[in-house]
């Protein structure tokens, strides 16, 4: 019974030991993929990401799925730049990214490098804890 104890209080140790380091990292990390116009996939796409508070970028490039994946990045807010030859350059953010996956598709539009997409609306954060969503519609809208 003694053996028992001792292993259950070793165990307890290490759980708690891995969710305290759990809480305290502070990363996020941002997903998504890369289609043309006709939602074909797009592979080879330059991703760069900047973090707009300390100047910091670190460039991705889409597999050959059209997906990228900037792993583990410190949580704060964004600018991604998309650029790849024969399209045009779409340029989202800020965007605020917290602890967990943040979701940010890009649909680049044929055309050269030399014009450029700016998209400045924040990127929506998706609850996972919950599918719920909501909307506020104004009397006017509902009259309508």
């Amino acid at each position: 019974m003694r053996k028992a104890s001792l292993w259950g209080l070793c165990l307890f140790a290490v759980s708690m030991a891995g969710s305290a380091f759990a809480q305290s990292t502070n990363a996020g990390d941002i997903r998504g993929t890369v289609t043309d116009p006709t939602g074909a996939l797009i592979p080879d796409v330059t991703v760069t990401v900047l973090n707009v508070e300390t100047g910091v970028t670190k460039d991705y490039v889409t597999n050959h799925d059209g997906l990228y994946d900037t792993s583990s990045i410190v949580t704060g807010r964004y600018q991604i730049t998309f650029t790849k030859t024969g399209f045009n350059r779409l340029v989202r953010g800020p965007i605020t990214i917290q602890v967990g996956f943040t979701g940010v598709n890009a649909q680049l539009k044929v055309g050269s490098t030399a014009q450029e997409v700016v998209v400045t609306d924040n990127v929506p954060l998706l609850q996972t804890e919950s599918g719920q969503q909501e909307t506020t519609l104004e009397a006017k809208s509902m009259a309508q």
